[in-house]
């Protein structure tokens, strides 16, 4: 496949079916939802369905592209499948998760907004195309490519009270005008598009027609609109934030989750509206653990939202995927902003959202300076005289945002792609797995036997996930369940027990090696005494929602 490519609906869908009907023992494709515009929401569940069954194994969480334009992150999740489609029976890692764990993939949970992005006469939207928070266009300036060249761009509008001038590096790029500075040529600067309601002297940015964020729709300290824009009626009002939310939640065996989006090269980490004290110590622990394990795999910078992603130092966002994920399911949950356009150009080790408010004026010509080198579509725009049929003469031109900030160019989102996919797959070498360690029946005279399991879990994570799923009891303990065939007899110890949680080497991160220690605390022991003859076979079962399943039988020596 190439993978220097952005997917249409239509082509993800073809893909999926295809891959379906080449890889039938671990492709399962499901239909999840439907969007506002009654879209397919698609899901693969891949796994080697010979070994069991998905829902019987411990799993991974993929999704990409719930916000519109955000579509680097369908074509990294293609590329994910594709390896570990292809790389089965080729690849040891491949071979090992898809035998014994289940990766949940959507490449595109908002079919409508990326639809709209990708179109020739493209709308930029937040994420759905409902209507929202009222019907009709609010009053101002709504974004729009009103010169149809299939670009939405920037206008710029001269003004002695404008903030801008052109810039004195290079004079395609605009400038911030300085406090103090007076007797220049200014211009004001304006998203293209059209103005509701002009009354012909003020301009004022209209708040979008379309302005749902559906990553402040899910459960987790959900605020209204008043308090959080985009935040839809209710919790999980919108037909794709449900779709998620109602299979997640049937399938408990989730462990850990990754949502790609774009832009700015990091791996964020919970929570949004909490400073780390406030998480539970043991799992901020892991959490850092596994994100230096994914900087160590793709070079980006892992950290705190809360800390580090703010997008304003004294506000907070709420009711987002990640958060509904740990904090109410126990769930590992990471949100990956793929790409970053700055960073390719050189400026390293910047703050993320700092930067945007205030950096050197010459790293806006180095980012210029690179998307001339290394773009084959125009990422930066002349400016060009336009009739605005509102505002007269303006100038059209700068940045065409979706391709360059937005999206990386076309022609380097498989690289994107590739440099992302070894962290999507390691995650499946996290998970908790059930393993038998011991069974065995010896008799004990008059046809009696003991009956001894030891299970153990094999996994770094805990048969818990994480504490925070201990304390929100999202899935039972371990459970032994004892099967008798005909003429045997239970003589000593209940048919089902419950095991506890099992932990894995998540807790032993502690690399002391004159005080750590390795207690067998992943192992658990149940006995049990049967009545039986020789070759009668007694069954073992084992269940945990998050480590998988397993059953199997003895018979009596």
């Amino acid at each position: 496949m190439d993978f220097n490519k952005y997917f249409t609906n239509q082509e993800i869908e073809t893909i999926l079916k295809d891959w379906e009907t080449a890889y039938p023992a671990l492709v399962t494709l499901h239909q999840i939802g439907k969007s506002y515009a009654d879209q397919p929401i698609w899901l693969l569940a891949l796994t080697n369905q010979e070994t069991g069954a998905d829902t019987e194994k411990p799993a991974v969480w993929l999704d990409a592209n719930i916000h519109a334009t955000e579509i680097t992150g369908t074509t990294v999740l293609l590329h994910v499948a594709h390896t570990l489609l292809s790389g089965y029976g080729n690849d040891a890692q491949c071979t090992r998760l898809l035998d014994h764990s289940t990766f949940y993939i959507v490449p595109r949970v908002n079919p409508d907004g990326a639809a709209l992005a990708m179109s020739d006469h493209p709308h930029y939207l937040r994420s759905g195309i409902r209507p929202y928070p009222w019907l009709d266009l609010a009053e101002g300036l709504h974004e729009a490519d009103i010169d149809g060249d299939g670009r939405v761009l920037q206008m710029r509008i001269l003004d002695p009270n404008g903030d801008w001038k052109v810039s004195s590096l290079d004079p395609r790029l605009m400038e911030k005008r300085r406090p103090d500075e007076y007797g220049g040529v200014y211009y004001r600067l304006l998203p293209e598009g059209k103005i509701e309601r002009f009354d012909g002297y003020t301009i004022k940015i209209a708040p979008p027609a379309q302005g749902l964020d559906f990553n402040r729709n899910f459960p987790y300290e959900w605020r209204g609109e008043a308090d959080q824009q985009g935040s839809g009626p209710y919790p999980t009002s919108e037909r794709e934030t449900r779709a998620l939310v109602d299979f997640i939640t049937q399938h408990p065996n989730i462990n850990l989750a990754a949502a790609y989006h774009t832009f700015s090269r990091v791996i964020l980490r919970c929570y949004s509206t909490q400073p780390d004290e406030n998480m539970e110590t043991a799992d901020l622990w892991v959490y850092k653990k596994i994100g230096q394990i994914g900087t160590d795999l793709t070079g980006y910078r892992s950290v705190s939202t809360f800390h580090d992603f703010k997008y304003h130092p004294k506000e907070t966002t709420t009711g987002a995927f990640d958060d509904w994920l740990y904090d109410h399911l126990g769930v590992y949950a990471f949100t990956i902003e793929l790409w970053d356009l700055p960073d390719e150009a050189g400026i390293k080790e910047r703050k993320f959202i700092e930067w945007f408010r205030d950096h050197p004026h010459t790293d806006d010509q180095k980012i210029l300076n690179w998307v001339d080198q290394h773009s084959t579509k125009k990422g930066y725009v002349d400016w060009y005289r336009f009739e605005h049929p509102q505002l007269g003469p303006v100038e059209l031109g700068g940045w065409d945002v979706m391709y360059t900030w937005g999206n990386p160019p076309v022609e380097l989102v498989g690289a994107e792609a590739e440099r992302n996919t070894r962290f999507a797959i390691t995650l499946g070498d996290l998970l908790p797995h059930l393993n038998i360690h011991t069974l065995k029946a010896e008799p004990t005279g008059e046809g009696n036997y003991h009956v001894t399991l030891v299970v153990e879990n094999s996994g770094f994570l805990p048969t818990s996930t994480s504490e925070q799923g201990k304390k929100r009891k999202t899935m039972r303990p371990v459970r032994a369940r004892l099967g008798l065939g005909s003429g045997m007899e239970l003589l000593s110890g209940r048919p089902e027990v419950e095991l506890g949680h099992l932990e894995g080497r998540s807790n032993k991160l502690d690399p002391d090696i004159l005080w750590g220690s390795s207690p067998t605390d992943n192992r658990a022991l149940v006995e049990w005494v049967v009545r039986g003859k020789p070759g009668d076979r007694l069954e073992v079962h084992v269940s945990s929602e998050r480590a998988g399943s397993i059953h199997t039988s003895l018979a009596l020596p």
